[in-house]
């Protein structure tokens, strides 16, 4: 079976992981990874986020605009400071969120806008930037799902978070940049940063045996029994995968967070920040193209996105399972529990007449670039054969 997705790391790269481990351990001396001005390494987007707000020190009841979509922790995290979210819609077309939305929901009140990119789609920018200046927000950009070694945001963004955590592109297992462009706020938040504890170095010690075992569990011939033993058993196969690749597990994410990465993590984030192969990003696309040949745009997410980099691909259908199911029979290994994100909020929009994303009807389609052509053209062919006649969609949205 092949499988949703493999880690960015090389074998190579976790034994240099290893090597940085067992440095630290044994106490060797060595010079500490420098980073460019105004960029600062820590461990988690999530960290850099509870740093900028304690650094702008809000008033508690003070307004967020934040994209409706998002993982749980970065909404649990704002709550955390008592301040209000104001969910704009994401457009699933562009993925993307429109000016006129920004500019309707502001208030004296508001006082950030924090704008994620999803699925590996970099929306444009510009004109929500522009409205957000005129009001005088602080913007930040969440570049988690959208890395590509190029983008360092919107010049006019405040600060830009990029992630390196486990299942992220050039992942160096955990860890995240900021980039800060207002002085005052990057010095605040760096003096806040080194006032957190140093997270143990067997902690990504463990990190490193995690990502090596799932290097492994991804390698076909592993992956395809470890799914049919959990088949045979009556075990749900995507509450084992996502067991080996969860970031922060558990409550409580405000204790997990407050740490700054390891010297080992340190020196693994400046290799990775400072090595990205662009080619991968090319290949992904290409694959992605490929995958998508011919499939009726209302199923593909982001289909109007013109900076798509396909982290992740996900389709729209409308029955999840049915498809999960014929595509597993054929030996693709594709998912709805590929993210952990979450919608909150409501529009008041019915998904069939609004362009809103949701994510109840998603598809994750596999990511294995060592896919042969004639693998990629059969998963090609069954995507076609199956979304052909797919209820939900009528006849005038066929191509």
């Amino acid at each position: 079976m092949i499988a949703r997705g493999r880690l960015d790391i090389r074998f190579t790269e976790l034994f240099k992981g290893v090597l940085y481990c067992i440095g630290g351990a044994c106490g060797f001396k060595k010079e500490q990874p420098q980073f460019p001005e105004g960029q600062l390494p820590c461990l988690s987007v999530r960290t850099g986020l509870h740093l900028v707000l304690e650094a702008l020190n809000l008033e508690p009841g003070d307004e967020i605009l934040v994209a409706d979509i998002n993982i749980p922790d970065m909404f649990a995290i704002i709550a955390a400071y008592h301040l209000k979210v104001v969910p704009l819609t994401i457009d699933k077309n562009t993925l993307g969120i429109s000016a006129g939305q920004i500019e309707a929901t502001i208030t004296p009140k508001t006082k950030l806008l924090l704008i994620t990119h999803l699925f590996g789609a970099i929306m444009d920018t510009e004109a929500l930037l522009n409205i957000a200046k005129l009001h005088n927000l602080i913007v930040i950009e969440d570049c988690a799902q959208a890395y590509d070694g190029i983008y360092k945001g919107n010049l006019k963004s405040d600060v830009v978070f990029f992630s390196f955590g486990l299942i992220k592109t050039n992942t160096a297992l955990t860890g995240a940049i900021l980039c800060i462009r207002n002085e005052q706020l990057f010095a605040a938040v760096k003096i806040l940063n080194n006032r957190l504890p140093v997270q143990k170095g067997d902690r990504y010690f463990k990190k490193i045996i995690n990502a090596t075992l799932i290097n492994m569990l991804t390698a076909r011939w592993i992956f395809t029994i470890a799914y049919w033993l959990c088949k045979l058993f009556g075990k749900d196969f995507d509450t084992l995968i996502t067991g080996f690749t969860r970031g922060f597990p558990g409550a409580d994410v405000m204790k997990k967070i407050k740490y700054r990465p390891c010297d080992a993590n340190l020196c693994m984030l400046q290799h990775k920040w400072s090595h990205f192969n662009q080619s991968h990003i090319h290949k992904r696309k290409i694959l992605a193209s490929q995958l998508l040949r011919d499939v009726n745009p209302q199923h593909i997410i982001g289909n109007a996105n013109l900076r798509h980099t396909h982290w992740v691909i996900p389709i729209l259908v409308a029955n999840p399972s049915l498809l999960i199911d014929k595509l597993r029979d054929k030996g693709f290994d594709a998912t709805s529990k590929a993210s952990s994100l979450v919608k909150i909020g409501f529009t008041g929009l019915s998904p069939k007449t609004s362009n809103a994303l949701t994510l109840q009807n998603l598809v994750y389609l596999p990511m294995d670039m060592k896919m042969n052509k004639k693998e990629v053209k059969q998963l090609n062919q069954l995507l076609l054969d199956n979304l052909l006649n797919d209820v939900g969609f009528s006849k005038s949205d066929q191509i």
